[in-house]
């Protein structure tokens, strides 16, 4: 790989962070049809099965993985086509797809401990004072 000044570096990151967040963008459509099924199957609002802070990371999430591929691809910054775009979409998809996978078998879900079993999420503790 040719030797990139800063500005090269940056511009290359930022290419690749912004696809990443295209391809995971994909996927969240894709997810969002999914969450208004599931609203319309339960008469609920979408917007009461939808949590912001969640999109948002997934995005981030999506812009990591595009960056990373970027900055780890031998590439011309001064000739990037769309299948090098593409890539980098691709990259923030499946990578996103990864990445959460992973997270999601790292951290315990909500109302559970590490070993799986299910904890209450109130104790009679703190109602008892």
């Amino acid at each position: 790989m040719a030797a990139l000044d800063v500005v090269q570096w940056t511009q290359l990151l930022a290419l690749g962070a912004f696809s990443g967040v295209l391809g995971q963008g994909a996927r969240v459509v894709v997810g969002l049809k999914k969450v208004g099924d599931t609203a319309a199957a339960e008469n609920r609002e979408i917007s009461e099965l939808i949590v912001p802070s969640r999109l948002l990371i997934s995005l981030l999430i999506g812009a990591i993985a595009g960056g990373l591929t970027a900055v780890l691809t031998d590439i011309n910054i001064q000739a990037v086509s769309f299948n090098t775009i593409a890539a980098f979409a691709a990259a923030g998809y499946a990578g996103a797809d990864l990445i959460e996978g992973l997270i999601s078998r790292i951290l315990p879900q909500p109302g559970k401990s590490m070993s799986g079993t299910i904890q209450p999420s109130v104790r009679v503790e703190e109602y008892l004072g």
